[in-house]
């Protein structure tokens, strides 16, 4: 983790990841606009494994604690090794998100598939090996009547054993037929 802070990996997040609308187009006939937002990093980075889900430590009150700095890695190491070490993985490969959103491919995501027990609620997870890791982000549809997507999670496997595509063997693969990054307009908001 030499030379990463987590301001650093949350402002990396928020340039390259929040201010864009990732657009896909699937079997030739579905929708999927995928946005992110700043009040999901917490979540995405695996905090509430450190901080037991306590809100001071999470959505946009994380976020700003984070950047003025009430929050960094090694108050977090500090606060809880062993949820450091769970989530170490996951921070050092926030960066590989954007790459993995252009040169991933998706399936379906249906709980009643998993071989394993997992309390993920998505329907969609986007996939992409990255040297040995298989990195999966879990996509959530915002509402039944539209095609927004926001990611409810970011999980890294070592993708070297059979259990590390436990979450997408067994799901229905879908194609991406076509994929573009639509940049958000800037909005002029003082809270961010």
């Amino acid at each position: 983790m030499k030379g990463l802070s987590l301001k650093s990996i949350l402002i990396n997040y928020k340039e390259t990841l929040c201010e864009k609308i990732f657009h896909y187009e699937l079997n030739g006939k579905s929708i999927i606009n995928l946005r992110f937002y700043i009040e999901n990093f917490c979540h995405l980075a695996g905090l509430h494994y450190i901080y037991d889900n306590d809100k001071r430590y999470l959505g946009a009150k994380g976020y700003k604690n984070i950047i003025n700095e009430s929050i960094t890695i090694d108050s977090i190491k500090k606060h809880n090794e062993k949820g450091f070490n769970f989530i170490k993985s996951k921070l050092e490969n926030f960066g590989n998100i954007f790459e993995l959103l252009s040169k991933g491919k998706m399936t379906g995501f249906d709980v009643k598939r998993m071989t394993d027990y997992t309390e993920i609620v998505a329907n969609l997870v986007i996939y992409h090996n990255e040297k040995e890791l298989l990195l999966h982000l879990f996509l959530r549809k915002e509402r039944d009547d539209s095609n927004e997507y926001t990611p409810v999670s970011f999980i890294i496997e070592s993708g070297t054993e059979k259990k590390d595509s436990r979450y997408i063997a067994r799901q229905k693969y879908i194609t991406i037929t076509n994929f573009e990054i639509i940049e958000k307009p800037k909005q002029s908001d003082s809270n961010h």
